[in-house]
């Protein structure tokens, strides 16, 4: 399965120009962890957007928002060190694909994701 690419969330970001509710966000002064924290929170509150205006379907967009937060998670990680709450938030994006995907969880791309993103750092 693909994923949607960085790329790809900025064209979407650009066409949709949401106005994304920002206000339970951590504030973070670093441009790089900011940037992934903002395609992470447009897949998630734009989910429907997404779907029924571009070529993805509900289960790319549920996993391309687990890519983007584990991304911006292990780099928030290398750079604060570790938050419990980060972690905790990444099982609660398991629980939420397991949830609207009726339990059916690719649990191979889940740790395909994991592997690819660790391999990066």
């Amino acid at each position: 399965m693909d994923l949607i690419n960085g790329e790809d969330i900025e064209k979407m970001m650009e066409i949709l120009n949401p106005v994304l509710d920002e206000t339970t966000l951590i504030h973070i002064d670093d441009e790089g962890l900011s940037k992934l924290l903002r395609q992470y929170w447009f897949l998630q509150q734009c989910a429907q957007d997404i779907v029924e205006k571009f070529p993805f379907s509900y289960e790319v967009v549920l996993y391309s928002q687990y890519y983007w937060f584990v991304n911006f998670k292990n780099q928030y990680f290398l750079q604060f060190g570790y938050d419990g709450d980060m972690d905790q938030q990444k099982f609660l994006l398991i629980e939420k694909i397991s949830n609207e995907l009726d339990e059916d969880v690719d649990w191979d791309l889940i740790e395909d994701i994991e592997e690819q993103i660790t391999g990066k750092l």
